[in-house]
């Protein structure tokens, strides 16, 4: 038997809603005053005492206390972290105080992303190619929740120098 196209179209459209929906609900990065306690007590052992508006500031330096798990083994409880930025090597340079450290002074996943951040962009977050920009503008357009854009590589070059590789071992 066929379904008529505007009944597919329709069937089609409310899965589709409702992954989405599902998604954004299972999101542990989103945060707000509607969502309950719990899902906060995901990653955090007590709550920060935040001043309004700070969930929105990328700038809020993270207090190792506050959190369940250091910056990369919390992240690595959702996330593969073996395809990413190498963690846990110490920097002997100063660091501009919104790419926070840890305690050590070594780098984890919390040095350059801010997790409640957004996962949308108004532009792509690395320089790229046209052929990437037309087979991957998805991709593209997500923030990767970084504390900074990285179009140009500025983000990568507050450590990185091109001519050295890098600015730490």
């Amino acid at each position: 038997m066929r379904i008529a196209y505007p009944l597919r179209a329709m069937i089609g459209l409310a899965v589709w809603l409702g992954q989405a929906a599902a998604t954004h609900a299972a999101d542990p990065h989103r945060v707000g005053a509607g969502l309950p306690r719990a899902a906060c007590d995901e990653c955090h052992a007590k709550m920060p005492a935040l001043p309004s508006g700070l969930l929105t500031s990328k700038n809020y330096p993270s207090v190792a206390s506050e959190l369940k798990q250091d910056g990369v083994a919390m992240c690595k409880h959702c996330h593969d972290t073996a395809q990413g930025h190498r963690v846990w090597v110490d920097i002997d340079f100063p660091v501009p105080a919104d790419l926070p450290l840890n305690g050590g002074n070594a780098i984890t996943c919390l040095t350059c992303h801010y997790v409640h951040g957004s996962l949308d962009s108004d532009g792509p977050q690395a320089s790229v190619s046209f052929l990437d920009r037309l087979l991957n503008a998805e991709r593209l357009r997500k923030s990767f929740l970084l504390r900074r854009n990285n179009t140009g590589g500025e983000l990568c070059l507050t450590c990185h120098n091109v001519n050295q590789g890098s600015n730490h071992e």
